[in-house]
């Protein structure tokens, strides 16, 4: 993807972003067909986990809580960020595994100091290239995957339809420009 090109897919990203902030939606939810028990209640308990996690995190220290980052996907817990140590970072791992509705823990927290600003914007674009990338792959249900960036590396976490759709989400994301590697935490549907 050449420069010019990327710009303007993070900007078409952050514009869509920003109408879907306009419009109430609420980016960690799991995405379900509307109106199914699923949605009624798998919405809600990824946010009541997501609530509960953070407020632990805090607790347990703020620092923690400033440096990592928590995605939730249908009970799945999915850590990123930067840890001081390996102790905090198996310490973050240990409170999110006892946090009620908690199914899996992922713990792709890094150990690495602070990555700064400068960090902190390459990922935030990273992400939205790849958000948008989605929106325009006809093939891509955007609402299917969570996309976090940290240092350039890019987790990925959701349920794809089928192989198909996570092979295509999966080279845009490869593709997308200063992405280092893609770490792939998504399952496929089972069929029926």
């Amino acid at each position: 993807m050449t420069g010019g090109r990327a710009w303007r897919v993070v900007w078409a990203g952050l514009a869509a972003a920003s109408m879907a902030g306009a419009a109430g939606c609420v980016p960690e939810v799991a995405a379900v067909p509307a109106g199914s028990a699923e949605a009624a209640s798998g919405a809600v308990d990824d946010s009541a986990i997501r609530l509960r996690l953070n407020a632990r995190l805090i607790d347990a220290d703020p620092a923690m809580f400033k440096d990592l980052s928590t995605v939730v996907y249908r009970g799945r817990v999915l850590l990123i960020g930067a840890a001081a140590s390996e102790d905090a970072r198996t310490r973050a791992g240990a409170i999110a595994d006892d946090v009620e509705g908690v199914r899996e823990v992922i713990n792709e927290v890094q150990v690495a100091a602070d990555g700064g600003v400068g960090s902190f914007i390459s990922d935030v674009v990273i992400e939205k290239a790849i958000q948008a990338g989605y929106l325009f792959e006809g093939a891509i249900d955007s609402a299917n995957f969570r996309v976090r960036s940290v240092n350039g590396v890019v987790y990925l976490i959701g349920l794809a339809a089928n192989r198909d759709e996570l092979d295509r989400a999966l080279a845009i994301a490869r593709a997308t420009d200063d992405v280092k590697a893609v770490v792939n935490h998504v399952r496929i549907a089972p069929e029926g």
